[in-house]
């Protein structure tokens, strides 16, 4: 009996170890500390901070919803219009060191009926987000400073932020350089707005949810950073752009990858598939092949010819559903 009696008692201890090592508290870092001081004094409220790798999760719980309905501007609600080229489906995977991209697009498409009211993000939501990301100028922009500092430095920061009343969320994957580059005004809102990652999702798992314990943490990794990123600029391209492609859209798809590519320090691949569906097509260009297709985006050519004085803060990043000339920053060209 007493045999017995200890075997369970041990059996206790071992649980409860395993418990308390799962649910040990979570140590931020220096930089995590004072963004998290900063959010807390500047905008009063308490952020999550989470870090896997070179990854920090940030996590805003919030009671207010996200989005909301209201009348669309008469200047918003347009006309409809007929694009030469409109992409019906994409589907995206890396694989076999292949980024693969299979989609549908379709010729001579009519817009939807335009309609007298749509969604928008909610004040408190992108005042929130706002906060968030002026805490990340603060807190982490000159971490790489010296060798010591670049090696703790994120590399990629996913922000959640959820109306954990309805269980309803936006995610955004980012990557610091770009992000730097942006704040500083090396990048234009509309360059940025493509590399950011962008997502909305509902989780009934979120509702009551103000540590962040449902969300799943992992470490962002290149290749699907990489690959959802390009088929985020098709989509933008074929059904969101005021100058959607009229040319052959296979040309389109493989100038977008390898103008993607070349962005970044991420080499482990052999190439890009694509698969158009509509016209049952295969085609496979290896990483030399892509190198083709690489062009000088226009806003990097107007960097050369133009000063720009700036007479507003960027942007908040992610924000608006869609980059618009009205929205962007007062400037004066010299």
């Amino acid at each position: 009996m007493t045999k017995l009696l200890c075997a369970i008692l041990g059996l206790c201890l071992i649980v409860s170890g395993c418990g308390w090592i799962k649910d040990k508290t979570y140590t931020p870092s220096e930089a995590e500390k004072k963004f998290i001081t900063f959010c807390r004094e500047e905008g009063k409220v308490d952020v999550v901070t989470h870090s896997v790798g070179k990854t920090l999760w940030i996590y805003l719980p919030l009671t207010d919803p996200v989005f909301e309905i209201k009348a669309s501007d008469e200047d918003e609600k347009g006309k409809r219009r007929e694009s030469a080229l409109y992409l019906l489906s994409i589907e995206d995977e890396f694989d076999n060191r292949n980024f693969n991209f299979t989609y549908d697009i379709v010729p001579n498409v009519l817009s939807s009926e335009p309609t007298t009211y749509g969604s928008s993000y909610n004040e408190t939501y992108t005042k929130k987000r706002q906060l968030i990301y002026q805490g990340l100028q603060e807190s982490f922009f000159a971490l790489a400073k010296d060798d010591k500092s670049e090696k703790e430095a994120p590399q990629f920061f996913v922000i959640i932020v959820a109306d954990t009343v309805k269980g309803i969320a936006t995610k955004n994957t980012v990557y610091l350089p770009d992000l730097k580059a942006y704040m500083t005004e090396a990048l234009p809102f509309e360059e940025y707005y493509k590399r950011e990652l962008n997502a909305i999702f509902g989780d009934k798992n979120l509702i009551g949810d103000k540590k962040g314990r449902s969300i799943d943490y992992y470490d962002v990794n290149w290749a699907d950073f990489l690959t959802e990123q390009i088929k985020n600029r098709i989509k933008f391209a074929f059904s969101m752009s005021d100058f959607p492609p009229k040319k052959d859209p296979d040309q389109v798809v493989i100038a977008l990858a390898a103008n993607t590519l070349k962005l970044y320090p991420f080499h482990d691949f052999d190439g890009v598939y694509l698969y158009n569906k509509r016209q049952d097509k295969e085609m496979i260009f290896s990483k030399e092949q892509l190198k083709t297709y690489e062009e000088t985006p226009a806003w990097q050519k107007d960097q050369g010819k133009l000063t720009i004085i700036h007479f507003e803060a960027p942007k908040i990043p992610g924000v608006e559903e869609k980059p618009s000339a009205k929205d962007a920053p007062l400037n004066k060209k010299l």
